[in-house]
């Protein structure tokens, strides 16, 4: 009988970082020593993606691309790619190990899933020494993960889907309607589309909202609910089978697509 095996987790925003904090910063950081003030709406739009990625990303878009024409008087090439990559590396290698507290729940939930036999994978658009640094505090606070596999370990990232298929391969797994992608970025979406697995978005604490926990807790319910809703939106258009509000919730709809598996004529 079918059902679900694995549950494959990005991290910043979903299992660790509330708001996805630390990439954002030094991405502004990094644009900021090349004479360009990026937004962080801007920076957060490509979120997910591979960091070198991510910068070429940002760099291709109109306002940046013009921008940064304006400064340097030609249009950014592979080589100033390079060159803002090899600077955003060692700062957010530094940073992501003061953001890898898990968020409240988490440890409980990998708990609960693997008392019912489910393998947790995960993928992430930061590279292995980035994750060098999250693993040991994260492992420390209850982050029991049984397959890591980060962006610098493929010749792709997201959207691709050769992060997923590598945990598959980690976890001996190979059937995709037996594996949940979960994460809290359009990329993350599209990375679990292209690999045909089920594929659930986090609102409250991921990129979409991109607020911190302090940030989020003084608003007020009603703004909190039409943040929400928007995030969920963008994340449904990007290809989410399922939205939850809190990661908690995750084995609610583990079951309901359990029952699909089992009566799929239903």
């Amino acid at each position: 009988m079918k059902k679900i095996k694995a549950v494959i987790f990005d991290w910043a925003g979903t299992l660790v970082d509330f708001g996805s904090i630390a990439p954002v910063q030094v991405f502004v950081e990094v644009f900021a020593a090349h004479g360009l003030a990026v937004t962080t709406q801007e920076v957060r739009s490509h979120m997910g993606l591979a960091k070198k990625d991510h910068l070429n990303a940002l760099l291709q878009m109109d306002r940046i691309a013009t921008a940064w024409q304006e400064v340097h008087g030609t249009a950014a090439g592979v080589q100033d790619v390079d060159i803002m990559y090899e600077e955003l590396t060692p700062k957010l290698t530094e940073l992501v190990s003061k953001f890898a507290a898990p968020i409240d729940g988490i440890p409980e939930l990998l708990l609960a899933l693997r008392s019912e036999g489910i393998k947790i994978g995960s993928t992430t658009g930061y590279v292995e020494e980035m994750m060098a640094e999250i693993l040991p505090i994260a492992e420390a606070q209850g982050i029991k993960i049984d397959a890591v596999v980060n962006s610098s370990e493929c010749l792709e990232g997201r959207p691709s889907p050769f992060m997923i298929f590598r945990n598959m391969e980690k976890l001996g797994l190979y059937h995709a309607d037996e594996i949940i992608k979960v994460g809290d970025t359009v990329a993350d979406m599209h990375e679990g589309v292209n690999a045909g697995t089920w594929t659930v978005g986090i609102t409250t604490s991921g990129n979409e909202i991109g607020l911190s926990k302090e940030a989020w807790d003084v608003l007020s319910k009603e703004t909190q609910d039409k943040l929400k809703n928007q995030a969920a939106d963008r994340l449904i258009d990007s290809g989410a089978h399922f939205v939850i509000h809190d990661l908690r919730n995750l084995p609610s709809i583990i079951e309901e697509i359990n029952a699909i598996l089992e009566y799929p004529e239903n």
